[in-house]
């Protein structure tokens, strides 16, 4: 972790200190406060081993996400302690002696960043008592939680059923994502590259493909769609395999074999990398931004249907209804044409059409502002400013920044919101959590009913009846009923800096 940080933020942090003149003396005009800040990296303490496989298939981008972290903490000025070892942890921490103290207790941090593993071990040691603690807490969780699975005690069949994961009992804007999978967890991101300058000219490319898979094993299958591929492209690899015979059953003879590179010279050979291919797998990465910046065209393998926990064995037991229309959504929806091409790769006519479409075509390196060394400082400076679910104090975004809709029946706020090119904020779902809100609107309620919803608050269009929300953390703006209309608090957004509405940062 500290080779990704000095390979990413050396240079970039010493500039962004000076431009910002952070020193001591006067950093508290640049943010409110230093916080305390403890960060127990908990998969590290239960898998020790972990880091130490970076380059043999562990995730590299959960490890780059805790880097970009901890290094955005630092050169924010806050004081970070950091622990990875599941027992020497617990000396940091000096938790109440009774539950009756809870109330008068002042925790030693501002803020726990850990992850689902952390949570496990915090839950288990720190007695009797860790109330204190949970409204400090912020899980890094990479493909997002949702109510029902954050909601301990929620009673409602799941489909798929329950999973160990999840079950925090935190608001959901306390779970951050490596991605702006949806609005009810905050996107953390991560680091990609510096800024693209506004000039910046289309790369002179060479014919290469660069298969995106550093494990052999997710090659397997897939020799006719680098067959075809290789009719138009030189394909190289960065791979490492278990042994010659799994490399030879997995890869094809023409491809070029790099081994596991480091960043920057992976930089090197995407710089004449015209295509970089997906297989399908993994899901979500950071390597195709990272290729969509040195200019590269990301072949996205799209999913028909959409992966999700029902039919997928890697999300069997991720705590997310999640549908997953492609390797990385973001890229299809966020990013897309000319940069980005989606597409069924098990369809070997469209994989061709695709390929000598993108062989016509030059693009200009590109990576939305989100991505880059400023856009994580304004996300993690603003999190960790405004963000206080310990006290009831004015919340944030602004309750001025909310646009009320009503949606129609049968769609999630999500879509109601997107519909108006709008976001979906779950912070203003207790403000308008009434029945005078919805008859705002002409709802007739013949029947009030105050429950534990998921689509609270909203209007049944069946039985005239107005759900209002009884758990505040089943609040949520992806769940939809087919007779439901939903009461939906939007907001507008920043282009390429989703997290922040346009007033409000």
């Amino acid at each position: 972790m500290d080779k990704f940080m000095q390979q990413l933020w050396g240079t970039n942090a010493e500039c962004y200190v000076k431009r910002h003149k952070l020193k001591p003396e006067n950093l508290c005009s640049v943010i409110i406060y230093l916080s305390e800040i403890f960060i127990f990296f908990g998969t590290y303490a239960f898998q020790p081993i972990w880091l130490d496989m970076a380059y043999t298939g562990a995730p590299l981008g959960e490890m780059v996400q805790w880097s970009d972290l901890i290094a955005a903490l630092y050169i924010l000025g806050h004081d970070v302690t950091l622990s990875v070892n599941s027992t020497t942890y617990q000396g940091y921490l000096s938790p109440p002696k009774s539950r009756g103290c809870s109330d008068v207790f002042e925790p030693e941090f501002d803020l726990i960043y850990t992850d689902y593993n952390g949570l496990s071990y915090m839950r288990s040691h720190i007695v009797p008592n860790m109330s204190p603690y949970l409204c400090r807490v912020r899980i890094l969780d990479s493909f997002g939680t949702e109510a029902q699975f954050n909601y301990g005690a929620y009673g409602v069949a799941i489909p798929g059923e329950k999973t160990m994961w999840g079950r925090a009992d935190v608001n959901l804007r306390q779970i951050m994502t490596m991605f702006p999978h949806s609005p009810d967890n905050l996107f953390l991101g991560f680091v990609v590259s510096e800024p693209i300058p506004e000039d910046a000219k289309p790369m002179k490319k060479k014919p290469i493909g660069l298969v995106y898979g550093k494990d052999v094993e997710f090659w397997k299958g897939k020799r006719e769609y680098l067959d075809t591929l290789h009719k138009y492209l030189e394909i190289h690899g960065t791979y490492f395999g278990m042994s010659e015979k799994e490399i030879k059953e997995n890869v094809p003879e023409y491809v070029l074999a790099h081994g596991i590179l480091s960043k920057p010279d992976l930089e090197k050979l995407l710089q004449e990398t015209k295509v970089f291919i997906g297989l399908g797998f993994p899901y979500e990465g950071p390597a195709p931004l990272e290729a969509i910046a040195q200019g590269c065209i990301f072949l996205n393998a799209k999913f028909d249907p959409p992966h999700n926990r029902l039919n997928t064995e890697f999300f069997k037991f991720k705590p997310t209804l999640r549908n997953i229309t492609s390797q990385h959504p973001y890229a299809e929806v966020f990013i897309g044409k000319p940069h980005v091409f989606t597409v069924d790769i098990s369809n070997l006519s469209l994989v061709e059409e695709a390929v000598k479409e993108i062989l016509k075509i030059e693009v200009k390196p590109y990576l939305p502002r989100e991505w880059t060394h400023k856009g994580m400082l304004e996300r993690v400076n603003a999190f960790t400013e405004y963000h206080n679910f310990c006290e009831h104090i004015e919340r944030w975004p602004p309750l001025s920044e909310m646009t009320l809709v009503m949606g129609a029946a049968g769609k999630s706020c999500v879509e109601v919101c997107k519909e108006r090119e709008l976001l979906c904020e779950p912070t203003f779902f207790v403000d308008v959590n009434t029945e005078e809100d919805l008859k705002r609107f002409g709802m007739k309620c013949t029947h009030v009913e105050t429950k534990e919803s998921l689509i609270a608050p909203s209007y049944d269009v069946s039985t005239l009846t107005c759900t209002l929300q009884e758990q505040p953390v089943l609040f949520a703006c992806v769940a939809k009923e087919p007779s439901a209309r939903r009461l939906c608090p939007c907001r507008d957004f920043q282009t390429q800096q989703v997290t922040f509405c346009k007033k409000c940062h």
